[in-house]
């Protein structure tokens, strides 16, 4: 008789525990581990630029017929110069770095050399400086046309422009920095002296000339088709800009609309004006105890 013993456990047997329980080791086992992208090797998302001033207009603001013809200025105007004057009060350069006209700075650079001052003084000497000279004149702009004329709306992706720095009056002579800029060995700043030299003979002739000017602006319209605004762009000659003002007020505009119903819009010049300086007329001169010889800050 064959010896009875335990039966080996089934295969089948053994596997069921682990079938019954996969289900439940499934469901809590760690989810697997997500890579993370380094964050200096993502692409910054592009984002599309969009120009501020840029409108989706169903119709934009424009003029109503050609550009009407410019109106004759008359206007009174300040004409800073540095001058580099010796100790006998001899000028031997002179600049003008921000003159109401390019070509009332053009003549005063030209004509600098002629002129003389009284010297500067330090403690009682006389001295070599760069002084800073300032003659007021009355100026005729006469014969203006446009020899050429866009005035379009400020497209979505036109570039932000650099808007001209517009200082009033005289403040812009305070961007400059005090010292004489680069240094001239022997050479004093104007705000260094203790007496500033004085204009003896310093006559500026301008004679009647023709002349053209580049302008670029920004212009705002308002609903009612009116200008409201024009802000330059880039450097501008002031005279140029005035002489621009004063002719928008009469411009008549058809005014942008937006879902039916007018709205105020930008649009961009970029013009050239021809036109003759009739004459310069001189009603005031002094000199300034500030420098201007040297690079402003913005």
């Amino acid at each position: 008789m064959a010896p009875v013993g335990r039966r080996s456990p089934r295969p089948f047997a053994l596997l069921l525990p682990a079938l019954v329980l996969a289900p439940v080791l499934s469901a809590q086992a760690p989810a697997p581990v997500e890579t993370i992208p380094d964050p200096a090797r993502v692409p910054p998302a592009v984002v599309p630029f969009v120009n501020p001033l840029w409108q989706d207009l169903e119709s934009p603001a424009a003029l109503k017929g050609p550009p009407p013809r410019l109106v004759d200025l008359d206007a009174s105007a300040t004409l800073i110069v540095g001058v580099r004057i010796d100790e006998a009060g001899k000028v031997s350069e002179g600049v003008a770095p921000d003159p109401p006209l390019r070509a009332l700075g053009a003549a005063a650079q030209a004509q600098a050399p002629r002129w003389t001052f009284k010297p500067a003084k330090k403690d009682g000497q006389p001295v070599r400086c760069w002084g800073t000279y300032g003659v007021d004149v009355e100026v005729d702009l006469e014969d203006g046309v446009w020899s050429a004329f866009s005035l379009v709306p400020v497209g979505r992706e036109d570039p932000l422009p650099a808007l001209g720095n517009e200082a009033a009056g005289e403040k812009w002579l305070s961007r400059f920095p005090s010292a004489v800029t680069p240094p001239e060995p022997g050479v004093l700043s104007v705000e260094e002296v203790d007496y500033l030299p004085m204009p003896d003979k310093v006559a500026l002739k301008v004679d009647s000339t023709p002349l053209r000017s580049r302008v670029l602006a920004l212009v705002e319209v308002s609903g009612l088709g009116a200008v409201k605004r024009v802000v330059p762009v880039g450097a501008f000659e002031p005279l140029l800009l005035r002489w621009v003002r004063e002719n928008a007020r009469t411009w008549q505009l058809a005014p942008a609309r937006k879902r039916g119903a007018p709205v105020s819009a930008w649009l961009a010049l970029d013009a050239t004006i021809e036109y003759a300086l009739d004459s310069v007329k001189e009603r005031g001169k002094r000199s300034i105890k500030k420098n201007v010889r040297g690079v402003p800050v913005p």
